[in-house]
């Protein structure tokens, strides 16, 4: 079975094909600017999140070791007072169930 063609809409599909046809050839360039573009801003961005979540870190480390440092400190304080009183120190059930943990990493799977 055949089927009857309008030549009037043949003609018209014809010419947007021709005109996408004829930008794709004079501007290919245009594309190839606009992904390196795109990559290199990309890449850029990239780059400025490394140095983010390096900080970040450090800053995580640099926070636990000064709370570290103060449990210490008031560790310390707490045993010198004692001490002078004639007492045993006390020690908070958190802070021994820390020091029993240690740095111990518990996964359950």
């Amino acid at each position: 079975m055949l089927k009857a063609i309008d030549v009037q809409q043949v003609v018209m599909q014809v010419e947007q094909a021709e005109k996408v046809q004829r930008a794709e050839q004079h501007h290919p360039d245009m594309q190839q600017r606009y992904l390196d573009l795109q990559a290199k801003e990309e890449h850029k961005l990239r780059h400025q999140k490394v140095p983010d979540a390096e900080e970040a870190r450090k800053a995580l480390v640099r926070d636990e070791q000064e709370r570290r440092q103060e449990k210490t400190r008031e560790r310390a304080k707490r045993v010198g007072l004692a001490h002078q009183e004639g007492l045993p120190p006390v020690i908070p059930a958190e802070e021994e169930q820390e020091a029993q943990q240690g740095g111990h990493i518990n996964i359950k799977v």
